[in-house]
């Protein structure tokens, strides 16, 4: 897609592992600011059509470790490290407030930022995932490598040893509980056809959060974003405008 717009490549230094970053450069006084955190394998220039959409509205979205350009450390896949990842480009960007957009796996890590800074964060967009960061078994090692995710091996994604770090290293988290320290208003899209989140999910967050809105997205399955690029983000367009009209 050829969006027209800008966008600068930026790192972040998280513990000695370099975080990389990709943002749009529209007018940076025009209305709250948007960080994107990709799914499993998925990498922050994948996601430069999103941010485009999102603009004049300054916009990011980060490669977590050991995807796209950044650092693949041999150990650090811990939820708590993905979300330090998020917190240092955040700090980078240099934003106090913000909306932030998670999709898939990355909306654990997400969801832990909005937990970890719940003043900071003014919306909150999570695209068909549960309140929980998954503790991944054995097989999914094997599954991954096996797997192609747009077009790309997962081993063109990421490198086998961070593959088995997140597995290793990942431990089931719930966060149903915590969902009532978040102040923000919570906007859940789900795919039309077979995706993670189900009736009951829905229904979980929704006793949580009392600011949730709940879309499904037509004709998607759980890889909205792709299956309907300006659909998913019109979506997280207009509930961030919602919260934060631009002027």
């Amino acid at each position: 897609m050829q969006t027209g717009e800008a966008f600068r490549d930026g790192y972040v230094d998280v513990g000695g592992v370099a975080i990389h970053y990709v943002a749009s450069t529209p007018d940076p006084t025009r209305g709250l600011p948007v960080l994107a955190v990709p799914g499993f394998g998925e990498a922050a220039d994948e996601w430069e059509p999103f941010l485009a959409r999102l603009a004049p509205r300054p916009a990011a979205a980060v490669s977590v470790r050991g995807r796209g350009r950044s650092d693949a450390p041999e150990r650090g896949y811990r939820w708590e490290d993905h979300v330090d990842d998020v917190d240092a480009v955040v700090d980078a960007m240099g934003w106090d407030e913000l909306a932030v957009v998670g999709f898939s796996r990355g909306s654990s890590y997400a969801l832990g930022f909005a937990l970890r800074h719940p003043r900071r964060v003014r919306a909150l967009v999570i695209g068909d995932y549960e309140a929980r960061h998954v503790g991944l078994g054995p097989s999914f090692v094997e599954a991954s490598l096996k797997r192609r995710w747009n077009g790309r091996t997962m081993l063109e994604r990421m490198p086998e040893h961070a593959i088995r770090g997140m597995q290793e290293e990942s431990v089931e988290i719930p966060l149903w509980d915590r969902l009532g320290e978040l102040t923000c208003p919570v906007l859940l899209i789900r795919p039309e056809r077979r995706g993670i989140l189900t009736d009951e999910s829905v229904a979980r967050w929704g006793a949580a959060v009392a600011a949730l809105e709940v879309v499904t997205l037509a004709g998607t399955g759980h890889n909205m974003w792709t299956d309907d690029p300006e659909g998913f983000a019109a979506l997280a367009r207009d509930f961030v405008a919602r919260v934060d009209p631009q002027p």
